[in-house]
């Protein structure tokens, strides 16, 4: 069963719509600088509603509560609060902490579609100088997710499902230009910080399950979306 309609329900539907013990539970709060008590509170009762004894509940959390200057935002609160919850009531569960997952989605609020959008009308944004952020294809996280569920490594475990390595904020508003051919318009903040993840268990399925990330990764990432 699917629970949402965004990119990473769309993505998983296909593999676990018409799974009868599996529940991929993917309609949360979408934008990360939520504050509205009353948005947490929707997720936390729809999740609620949706444990039964006999489904392996697919929970997605968040990489940055690892990320110390993101840790305590409500919404990485919230994140932490429903992991606990979930590993407190479900009969079952998995919970796959994600890192600024790219895909063809509507979203405004992910990282890529602000800067694609910023860039390629021409606005002026900020970009913290000192930011690296962890990027991977939707797919990508579909093919580890499911190959560890199918191989039993999942169930009652949290697991990072992220790229091996981070890419400065900087780096990625250039690779932008180059893939839009036009110019960036922006202003550095002193502010940002770089935070480890911990990819062993995803490298080891990437690798079984025929994912590469290699050198290019982001690079053809962001051209495969947006070129």
């Amino acid at each position: 069963m699917i629970v949402g309609n965004g990119l990473v329900a769309s993505a998983f539907a296909t593999l676990f719509s018409r799974e009868p013990n599996v529940t991929v539970f993917a309609s949360g709060v979408s934008n990360s600088r939520e504050h509205r008590p009353e948005e947490f509170a929707r997720e936390r009762q729809l999740l609620v509603s949706k444990l039964a004894p006999d489904q392996l509940m697919l929970y997605f959390s968040t990489c940055s509560l690892n990320d110390p200057e993101l840790a305590q935002s409500p919404y990485v609160k919230h994140k932490a609060e429903l992991e606990q919850l979930l590993q407190a009531k479900a009969p079952q569960w998995a919970i796959f902490r994600l890192p600024q997952v790219v895909g063809f989605g509507a979203n405004p609020h992910t990282l890529t579609n602000y800067l694609y959008q910023q860039i390629s009308s021409g606005q002026r944004f900020q970009v913290w100088r000192h930011a690296r952020r962890n990027l991977i294809d939707i797919s990508d996280v579909v093919t580890i997710a499911t190959h560890l569920v199918k191989k039993g490594q999942a169930q009652g475990q949290v697991s990072n499902i992220a790229c091996p390595f981070s890419v400065p904020i900087l780096d990625l508003v250039k690779l932008f230009e180059t893939v839009l051919i036009k110019k960036a318009h922006y202003d550095f903040v002193e502010a940002g910080a770089d935070y480890a993840i911990d990819t062993r268990q995803t490298e080891l399925a990437a690798t079984e399950a025929g994912v590469r990330f290699d050198d290019d990764y982001v690079s053809k990432l962001i051209r495969k979306y947006y070129a």
